[in-house]
């Protein structure tokens, strides 16, 4: 009796972890996960499918540890499955498979801290080999207390201290364990810096890409953008690419060649009507003689508001230098 009652102990933990792993998501109902710490980027194996979306405006700390999955209503598919791994701003991840259903069982999950899949990668980084899972359950749940946040139409300040505490800080010894990690970090702290280059911007009718700053850093250079869709019906980005091109485009020596970023950081997949998203993309050190140009082309995916923005040498050869 002692074994069968073991048995199916067993199974049901077994059938919980796979339910855990897999979350339901329908055309119908959003689905919503609620994070242990802050959003920060996610990979979606089917994005044009699996559509994720956030709330619409931040009103308190909580809101931003949202993130909301619907199934594409055009979508052809019956049945449809895919990746889906969620990173939070204090560095872990968490590995799910979307599953399409009619309707889903349950439409709120509560994912935690313990359920991370790099949570030992991280302890071992923090320099603690011996510490145990629920030591650092603990231990991240009282690095995540925030302050209350304003709205995105606020222009939230982000700043060193203002939020959740700091794992891994900006350190030289982070850029050398792990440069990304600190490139990610640099750019979380800068993206909603006050623009200080004035009025470089590309518009078509009232859809506007800003450069709002330059930096440079530990021989990479970090552009900040802001994109403003001040229309009513949704941007959609279907891609935005960047290009080092002559000056003078009509000339007949004109050549363009790709300049490939390093990093991008919370690039939109949609600007929704009457906001603005405010991104970062990073670059390996270069710079620009006079008759050279950076191109930045968005093309929006089912539309003509494309947009073209060319940053002039005086500005990518004098970036400033970020606040400590």
């Amino acid at each position: 009796m002692k074994s069968l009652l073991t048995i199916i102990w067993l199974f049901g933990s077994l059938s919980a972890m796979a339910q855990l792993d897999t979350i339901p998501v329908s055309r119908d109902y959003k689905t919503i996960l609620v994070l242990p710490a802050p959003y920060d980027f996610s990979i979606n194996g089917k994005e044009l499918n699996f559509i994720e979306s956030f709330p619409a405006k931040i009103g308190s700390g909580t809101v931003r540890n949202i993130a909301l999955l619907i199934y594409n209503d055009v979508a052809p598919d019956i049945t449809d499955f895919t990746n889906y791994t969620i990173y939070t701003r204090d560095g872990l991840a968490y590995d799910f498979i979307l599953k399409l259903v009619d309707i889903p069982s349950k439409k709120r999950w509560t994912i935690t801290t313990a359920m991370a899949d790099n949570l030992d990668e991280l302890s071992k980084k923090r320099g603690n080999h011996e510490i145990d899972k629920s030591n650092v359950s603990r231990q991240l749940d009282m690095e995540q207390t925030e302050v209350p946040t304003e709205t995105f139409q606020e222009k939230l300040s982000v700043k060193t201290g203002e939020t959740e505490g700091e794992p891994l800080p900006l350190t030289r010894e982070l850029y050398v364990l792990d440069r990304m990690e600190y490139i990610r970090r640099r750019c979380y702290y800068n993206q909603f810096n006050k623009g200080k280059i004035i009025r470089y911007l590309s518009k078509f009718d009232n859809v506007f890409l800003w450069l709002e700053n330059v930096y440079y850093e530990n021989d990479e250079i970090y552009l900040q953008f802001r994109l403003e869709n001040k229309e009513h019906i949704d941007y959609d980005v279907n891609f935005i690419k960047f290009s080092i091109a002559t000056k003078y485009k009509n000339s007949s020596s004109n050549i363009k060649k790709a300049q490939k970023p390093l990093f991008r950081y919370k690039v939109p997949k949609k600007v929704e009507g009457n906001s603005e998203n405010y991104f970062m993309v990073v670059f390996d050190k270069f710079t620009l003689d006079r008759q050279k140009v950076l191109t930045v082309e968005l093309d929006e995916e089912k539309g003509n508001r494309n947009l073209s923005l060319d940053i002039d040498h005086s500005v990518i050869n004098n970036p400033l230098g970020f606040k400590s």
